[in-house]
């Protein structure tokens, strides 16, 4: 993908301007009657002409490299596209990043990715093969995706290739001395870098230990299968059919028991950690936010007319998202305790949800994925073709989106194929 193809897509020319500007290739200004056109910035200092381009948008940076030679080499300047790059206040890139890396491409790579978001141009679909029944969660990073079944398996996937990796099930745990494996549907998971959490409606928990995949331990907490687990660097949460939110210490050897408390009755279908608030979501139709130090209740939400499926708390902890049995998300402040509007759009069940910055991707039993901004409080994607069943999870970051259904093939949407991937790499998730 060449620069003038990047360049076409954000320019619109006239046949009258076309005439007064130098082709991409052409070194010399177009022959006029005019007056002579002086290019003034030849006599400044280096520093001081880069500090020009900088304050331009980058629209005027791609038409200035077309006027002359000097405008050319001044406009792809790196450090002038490192600044139109830092400007855009949701761009980042990892840490890692190189220093000399071409910011120019760096912005054309981020630059065509959104485009693709913008307008659901997902060139690359495609199917993670191996579960034999519904997909009932998902959890992915760059390297690895990793989902879990009725058929009782965990399993893990490339990322990039869509290629199982390992399978985690009663035949995997049958090769270890002291096997620990679900005897029922893998309903829930989560992972960081040091352990991953599943839960399963045989009503347990196993704590799996990473990188190295081991089961360590399973909690037998509950007197219901397990619907939602959530954790961070301080607490465990759990939630079951029982009613009952179960908090555990994660800092202390043994995860040592907390709180135990009534969060519904009747099942609590979601739970969410931030910080130390625990947001919870039941058949009663209530949002409920707990105090994760003291198990207490902290604020009840009303606004949902049925049953909810599914609460997320945003990454400041300062927003709740919640789906549910009307077909709406809510928006919540968890300091005014208030609703602060709604989205619809869904023809049934709101299953799932997730919040990646300011965006939310929701799911739903009406088989379609749309993709919700906070700030403009707008839909901005409606995906309605990977799907023909209901769907039970999804997860997205800035580059792809993974969702699980009813039926037993993930579906992997990666809006980043043919992009040059040695610079989609240090696109910050």
């Amino acid at each position: 993908m060449v620069l003038r193809t990047f360049e076409d897509t954000v320019l619109s020319y006239t046949s009258e301007e076309s005439e007064a500007t130098c082709d991409e290739d052409d070194d010399v200004n177009v022959e006029d009657n005019r007056s002579p056109r002086v290019d003034f910035t030849k006599w400044l200092p280096a520093e001081l002409r880069t500090l020009v381009f900088c304050w331009l948008d980058f629209r005027s940076i791609l038409i200035c490299r077309r006027v002359c030679q000097g405008w050319k080499e001044a406009a792809e300047m790196s450090t002038v596209w490192r600044h139109q790059f830092r400007l855009r206040r949701r761009w980042a890139v990892k840490p890692d990043t190189p220093s000399d890396i071409d910011w120019r491409m760096m912005f054309k790579t981020r630059y065509l990715l959104d485009r693709r978001w913008e307008h659901g141009e997902c060139v690359y679909a495609y199917n993670l093969d191996g579960h034999e029944e519904s997909v009932y969660c998902v959890q992915f990073d760059d390297e690895k995706i990793i989902t879990g079944s009725r058929d009782r398996s965990v399993r893990v996937w490339d990322t990039t290739t869509g290629k199982q990796l390992m399978a985690l099930n009663a035949t995997s745990a049958a090769l270890e001395d002291n096997p620990i494996t679900h005897s029922g549907s893998v309903l829930c998971l989560q992972y960081d870098d040091k352990m991953m959490l599943t839960g399963s409606s045989d009503e347990t928990v196993i704590i799996w230990e990473l990188p190295a995949y081991r089961a360590v331990r399973q909690l037998h907490d509950h007197k219901g299968g397990i619907l939602d687990l959530s954790f961070n660097d301080r607490y465990i949460a759990t939630c079951s059919k029982d009613g009952m939110l179960i908090i555990r210490d994660r800092r202390e050897e043994g995860f040592p028991l907390r709180h135990i408390v009534v969060a519904c009755n009747g099942s609590v279908n979601s739970v969410h950690i931030r910080r130390s608030l625990i947001a919870t979501a039941g058949v009663d139709g209530i949002v409920k936010v707990w105090n994760a130090d003291s198990g207490k209740l902290l604020m009840s939400l009303h606004g949902h007319s049925r049953g909810l499926a599914c609460v997320t708390l945003s990454p400041d902890a300062r927003t709740i998202i919640s789906g549910g049995n009307d077909n709406t998300i809510r928006v919540w402040d968890t300091k005014k305790q208030n609703c602060l509007f709604e989205f619809g759009g869904h023809e049934s069940l709101v299953r799932t949800l997730h919040v990646f910055g300011r965006k939310v991707l929701s799911g739903s039993y009406d088989q379609t994925l749309k993709v919700w901004d906070l700030d403009y409080r707008k839909k901005v994607l409606d995906l309605q073709k990977y799907h023909g069943n209901w769907i039970f999870s999804a997860k997205m970051d800035s580059k792809r989106i993974v969702s699980t259904s009813f039926g037993a093939k993930p579906v992997v949407l990666d809006f980043t194929r043919e992009l040059d991937q040695d610079y989609v790499r240090y696109i910050s998730m």
